[in-house]
């Protein structure tokens, strides 16, 4: 038996997906920032670094509220890199 989620659980699942893209973005930005700070930066991981973020970008611009599946695939997808490094970070502060 499925159950089918209401309108309000639909929008808060919508709104956690947002920020989990809005998040990944927000650490890829953090290591390119990181990596422009050293002496000899690699510039390839940058560049590796901005195109997933742009890839994020995209994704966050073509997330819609009625696409369900792709929700669910954000939040299964990113919620356990967030996790990790949530992690990461409490560990090291």
């Amino acid at each position: 038996m499925t159950t089918e989620l209401t309108h309000q659980q639909r929008l808060n699942r919508f709104e956690i997906a947002q920020e989990m893209i809005g998040f990944m973005m927000a650490l890829r930005t953090s290591l390119i920032d990181e990596e422009q700070q050293k002496l000899s930066p690699d510039t390839a991981l940058i560049a590796q670094w901005e195109a997933e973020f742009d890839k994020l970008d995209d994704e966050l611009y073509n997330l819609h509220l009625s696409d369900e599946k792709d929700i669910e695939r954000v939040i299964a997808e990113y919620g356990p890199i967030l996790k990790a490094s949530s992690n990461t970070v409490q560990a090291g502060a």
